[in-house]
């Protein structure tokens, strides 16, 4: 792992990182924060105490490092730590190219750190193997995944990065990772107390094809909710330039499409798309059905979600 990518692990989830703070970076913060903390105690204890003369290298080194004025409440960390973070997260984007920085703006979306804070159950299937959480962190973090190599499936080449395995015509990967979603909905859909099946027969649009999924009764506004699932690679060749300057610019592409292949069945039904990158971003319409699903689910339960 090499620095570039060391100080990425070391920022905030939220931030495209795992969270592992380094002591350099939180050591500054954290006394600043602790002192003006007990300001008022320390001058009970000692009056002749000056705070000032105290704190003030550590404060002169946090503004060269941040180019920020002290924080109007300095008892508070966060507010210390967040310029801290701020400028690290700059100098993460500003040592990598253009598929890097597609990676960096997906992987600080909403939701796509969420795995990381999730508890691992493995009977809710939240449970990674190591090689699993190896392969994940290194996509995320942009670290060496495997061994330059040729792929068996389709003869093209493997770079060390590994992206070559979220997009390949020919692997496993992209049909069980549908698979995973449209089971997860269907699951939540029962759970929230309304049927739902998957590849409904007898229904399809007008390429043949079927949706992935129906509920049997109706979802919203008198009409039985129909979705569809796709799962985009943020890094895909094809996707260079095009779609690595916004993140959700890809999902939000993939939404417009699906509306107009679905645009026969639309009227009859409730249709939603659910878009994702490999990378973690949501579409927007993906985020509005399961946040909705979600509320279902507690108004049932009369609870928070279970685990």
């Amino acid at each position: 792992m090499s620095d570039a990518v060391w100080k990425q692990a070391s920022l905030p989830v939220s931030r495209g990182g795992l969270d592992i703070r380094r002591t350099e970076d939180l050591s500054l913060p954290a006394f600043l924060a602790s002192v003006h903390s007990v300001h008022h105690l320390i001058l009970e204890i000692a009056s002749a105490a000056d705070l000032d003369a105290i704190t003030a290298d550590a404060a002169i080194q946090w503004s060269a490092a941040t180019t920020h004025q002290p924080p109007d409440q300095p008892r508070i960390q966060k507010l210390w730590d967040r310029p801290i973070v701020e400028q690290a997260v700059q100098d993460v984007f500003a040592a990598v190219g253009e598929v890097g920085r597609a990676r960096l703006l997906a992987v600080t979306s909403e939701f796509a750190g969420a795995w990381l804070n999730t508890l691992p159950v493995s009977s809710l299937g939240n449970l990674l193997d190591d090689n699993q959480l190896r392969i994940t962190v290194a996509l995320r973090l942009g670290a060496t995944v495997c061994q330059p190599h040729h792929c068996q499936a389709c003869g093209k080449e493997v770079r060390e990065d590994g992206h070559h395995g979220l997009s390949c015509a020919y692997g496993d990967s992209r049909g069980s990772r549908h698979a995973a979603i449209n089971d997860v909905v269907q699951r939540a859909l029962v759970s929230a107390g309304i049927p739902a099946i998957l590849e409904p027969p007898g229904l399809c649009r007008a390429d043949g094809k079927r949706p992935d999924g129906m509920t049997m009764t109706p979802f919203r506004q008198g009409k039985a909710l129909l979705w569809d699932a796709t799962v985009w690679d943020t890094v895909a060749p094809s996707h260079i330039g095009g779609y690595m300057t916004e993140a959700g610019r890809a999902a939000r592409a993939v939404e417009e499409k699906k509306h107009r292949t679905y645009a026969e069945l639309e009227g009859r039904y409730l249709f939603v798309p659910l878009a994702f990158e490999t990378f973690g971003t949501w579409g927007a319409e993906a985020k509005r059905l399961i946040s909705e699903i979600c509320r279902r689910i507690t108004n049932r339960t009369r609870g928070p979600l279970n685990f």
